[in-house]
């Protein structure tokens, strides 16, 4: 006789809801567009505005907001204006934010669940996150170790990841073919052919929902 432990079958059904209710737009795969230019669109003048790591830095002149901080687990200085490890305490930062941008982070945090449930409690109601994963793509840590390279998302994961949040959307970074491509070469593959946009015609020859799903990471937007 067979033994069942726990609800598996309940549990599954659970899962396989929250899989199906994330769902993929393959707007970047078919124009050469800035995630992050999305991102400044969305962003008013009254929100308050919390980058965390520095792949926004170079647009932060362009973020029109009531107040824009900076967070980061190092001291660089002058930046960031708030040293956290946000697997961490985070109380005082709590219903604080409109907008999170969180862009490469969550690769490189120890506990990804912790950090997102505290991004979760970092934001008013209503507010989002914006940001950026990668599945498909090759170790980047550096080597001091400054941050570390832990994880890498599928879409089912990230399914699972944001439970707790409202709506999800996921946008892969390149297609299955461009995705495999860019792991083989690198920077000659970024420099090159994707300045001549021959990924964007490789990836429509695969662009179906099952390969989707295979690309080097995922650009998301997650409200609460």
């Amino acid at each position: 006789m067979k033994k069942i432990l726990g609800k598996p079958s309940e549990t599954n059904k659970k899962l396989i809801s929250l899989i199906e209710r994330t769902k993929i737009n393959n707007f970047y795969l078919k124009n050469r567009k800035d995630f992050r230019d999305q991102i400044l669109n969305d962003i008013n003048p009254k929100d308050k505005v919390l980058d965390i790591g520095m792949a926004m830095r170079k647009k932060h002149e362009k973020i029109i907001c009531s107040k824009l901080e900076t967070l980061d687990v190092n001291d660089y200085g002058s930046y960031p204006d708030i040293i956290c490890d946000i697997c961490s305490d985070i109380t005082d930062l709590e219903n604080k934010y409109d907008k999170i941008i969180c862009i490469a982070i969550l690769e490189h945090v120890y506990d990804p669940f912790k950090a997102v449930s505290n991004l979760k409690k970092m934001l008013k109601d209503g507010g989002k996150i914006y940001g950026n994963v990668p599945y498909l793509y090759h170790y980047h840590a550096p080597q001091d170790l400054k941050f570390q390279d832990y994880f890498r998302f599928s879409k089912d994961a990230l399914a699972y990841l944001f439970k707790d949040f409202s709506n999800v959307e996921l946008y892969p970074v390149r297609g299955r073919i461009s995705s495999s491509l860019h792991m083989m070469f690198a920077g000659r593959w970024k420099n090159y052919m994707e300045k001549t946009n021959i990924n964007i015609f490789l990836d429509k020859l695969s662009s179906n929902e099952k390969n989707l799903k295979q690309c080097s990471g995922f650009h998301f937007i997650v409200n609460k």
